[in-house]
């Protein structure tokens, strides 16, 4: 009753504030505009308003500090009684904490022990009496004791008795619990008994059935619907198929914490299935929960998507704030039907006719995979009559070479352009080509992406919950090795690849020997298709060799950085830099790479010290996501190849920070 009063009355104080601050607003603007006796009216009435709010609250805080004052006193006996007679317990504590009175029904909580001189927080280990102090007058909090939750209630009162003696107490708090525990019941059943919805979705369904003859299709579809069915059973859910390759989930939601203790093991068992038939097969699910039915679909469908942007293989949960991954341990299986690729290249092409110019912009750092790409389609635009424009960004040492050699070249000389030249030269016909991210904090002039209303999106990576929105045309396919991979295809099918130049041939070429480190990881067949394509249009191998050269300076800062690798858990080393030199981004990378070709590591991590901030870099062999561990620091990347800025921190620092990653990745991955 007292906390439904007081909040109605506290929710009329806020309107008559509002009513009278609107009052005095309204005879400003009326001054200006209707004339001063009308204006005057409201200022008086919005003033005495005001001051009429004030008073009665103070009034009223006056009454109910008055009443507790008088049930302070413990000489009173009728105020004892009364207090002793409530329904609800109720305690006095000292200062200190220390408790000095209470009624029947708060000893009956901590069977009838006597409590005197006992610090509260030993009963009540939910609160901490320093959060009562400083919050002044009033706290609130919800406390659990023993099975039963109660809304603990702390009102901290001065005695204003002139004639207080010195032992006792100039200001008390007293504190009543109000009980919850069926209000807390209902909400808990409440949630759980919400209807959360999954969507499954078979991964390369098409690739998979094309590599068996029909007795092993249905023999393989069994064994994963079993699975399914299964996993289903263990929440009494409701299953539809509604596709070949998809399945509609409804459960309720208390059933999603007992999924999420077991690590949705039904994505191993499907993996398992594969692995007996020696065959890539593996499922993806995106959960929706937290929301209506109609909002729950919503939810699962974009996790979904999110799950298979980042490889499939793992379940997403999406609510309406925020995403949460499992899984992930299979490595991307590259799709060998190249449907989505021309049509693509169809779309790209009809883009590139219907603009004025078209500006590339890769990721802030640009590397060779990302600068290769951007190389390789300007061509495309022109041959097809378009200017094309490179956004370059001066924080790029790593690909400083190869753009001094274009340069120097007439043809391409004003097509490399600054951020603000860039935003100056678009217009609404412009097209916006980004390559190799998808995170719109990673690109080195987001103001650009804002003021385009043409944005095509070419990236291999991973998937991340920031992704550039709203994007024309999205070329997203994490299966590829590299951005260049992904643009040589596209050249290819909009018949425009033979028009290359040799040097537009080594760029790409280079962006996909880096991103593969020498065809050693994330190499498919179609890999190995791009670079021989390549190969026939002019490829100087030779010549691409050179651009990794490094001096005898950096390598030596390479090797004392590998020198300082450790092992934190098995097969992932981790090494420090804590000098910033000239190439640090270059060299940490090169160090990264070269400690995977030490004994039985499979993933390292390298942390150095640069401008504002520190600087990470992953590498892995497959095996292990490096892109999951530094999306605990707030990175992203690919799952061999992937990074993180920390501002505000030391070496040190990171260093405790990415140990805990590891940890944690490891914990969460285990079979």
């Amino acid at each position: 009753m007292r906390k439904h009063y007081g909040q109605v009355v506290k929710t009329c104080i806020k309107i008559a504030f509002a009513s009278a601050l609107l009052l005095i607003i309204s005879g400003v603007l009326s001054y200006a505009i209707k004339g001063k006796f009308i204006a005057i009216l409201e200022i008086i009435a919005g003033i005495i308003a005001f001051c009429a709010v004030i008073f009665i609250r103070n009034k009223r805080n006056e009454s109910v500090n008055n009443f507790l004052e008088i049930m302070a006193k413990s000489s009173n006996s009728i105020s004892a009684n009364i207090m002793d007679s409530f329904p609800i317990p109720i305690v006095v504590v000292h200062i200190d904490g220390s408790i000095c009175w209470y009624n029947g029904k708060f000893s009956e909580l901590f069977f009838n022990k006597d409590l005197f001189d006992t610090k509260l927080e030993n009963s009540i280990s939910d609160i901490k009496w320093g959060e009562i102090l400083k919050s002044a007058s009033h706290y609130e909090k919800r406390i659990r004791i023993d099975d039963k939750r109660y809304l603990l209630i702390a009102n901290t009162i001065r005695n204003r008795n002139i004639s207080i003696s010195e032992d006792e107490d100039k200001v008390s708090v007293y504190i009543y619990l109000i009980d919850r525990t069926v209000e807390y019941e209902l909400k808990r059943k409440y949630v759980n008994e919400k209807t959360d919805v999954a969507i499954i979705n078979i991964d390369n369904y098409d690739d998979v059935l094309q590599r068996v003859n029909d007795n092993e299709q249905q023999q393989i579809l069994a064994q994963i619907r079993k699975c399914i069915n299964e996993w289903v059973d263990e929440s009494n859910a409701l299953l539809k198929v509604t596709d070949r390759d998809r399945f509609y989930m409804f459960f309720e939601h208390r059933y999603l914490a007992q999924y999420v203790s077991k690590k949705f093991d039904i994505l191993y068992k499907v993996r398992k299935v594969g692995e007996d038939m020696k065959l890539p097969v593996s499922i993806s699910i995106g959960i929706g929960v937290g929301g209506s039915l109609s909002e729950n679909d919503m939810y699962a469908r974009n996790a979904l998507d999110m799950a298979l942007g980042r490889g499939g293989d793992q379940v997403s949960i999406k609510d309406d704030t925020q995403y949460k991954f499992y899984g992930s341990k299979a490595r991307d299986y590259e799709k060998s039907t190249r449907v989505k690729t021309r049509a693509i290249a169809v779309a790209l092409k009809d883009f590139i006719k219907n603009s004025d110019k078209v500006i590339f912009m890769g990721h802030s750092g640009a590397d060779y995979d990302c600068f290769g790409a951007a190389v390789g389609l300007q061509r495309a635009v022109r041959t097809l009559g378009k200017k094309p424009y490179i956004v370059y960004d001066n924080n790029s040492p790593a690909i400083k070479k190869m753009y001094d050699d274009l340069r120097a070249m007439s043809e391409y000389r004003g097509m490399f352009i600054s951020n603000d030249d860039a935003v100056e030269n678009v217009t609404s016909d412009t097209l916006i080509v980004v390559l190799d991210t998808h995170r719109p904090s990673m690109l080195p002039c987001p103001k650009l992406i804002e003021k385009a209303s043409k944005v095509v999106l070419i990236d291999h990576h991973r998937r991340s919950t920031d992704f550039i929105n709203p994007c024309s045309l999205i070329y997203h396919e994490p299966y590829a090795s590299s951005t260049c991979e992904m643009a040589t295809e596209l050249l290819e099918y909009m018949n425009l690849g033979s028009s290359l130049t040799t040097v537009e041939a080594e760029c790409l070429y280079t962006g996909i020997l880096m991103d593969t480190k020498n065809f050693i990881v994330k190499t498919g067949v179609r890999t190995f298709e791009a670079a021989s394509y390549l190969r026939r249009l002019g490829l100087n191998t030779a010549d691409v060799k050179k651009l990794f050269n490094v001096n005898k300076e950096d390598y030596d800062h390479r090797a004392d950085i590998v020198k300082t690798s450790k092992i934190i858990v098995s097969q992932i080393a981790v090494a420090k830099c804590y000098t910033k030199y000239p190439n640090i981004r270059v060299i940490a990378s090169q160090a990264a790479d070269e400690m995977l070709n030490i004994g039985d590591i499979r993933a390292s991590i390298v942390v150095y010290a640069q401008d504002g901030g520190v600087g990470i870099s992953a590498r892995s062999l497959g095996d292990i996501n490096v892109q999951l561990i530094m999306e605990y620091l707030g990175g992203g990347g690919h799952s061999t190849v992937a990074g993180a800025q920390v501002k505000d921190k030391n070496v040190d620092m990171v260093i405790e920070d990415v140990e805990k990653a590891v940890f944690d990745y490891v914990a969460n991955n285990e079979s």
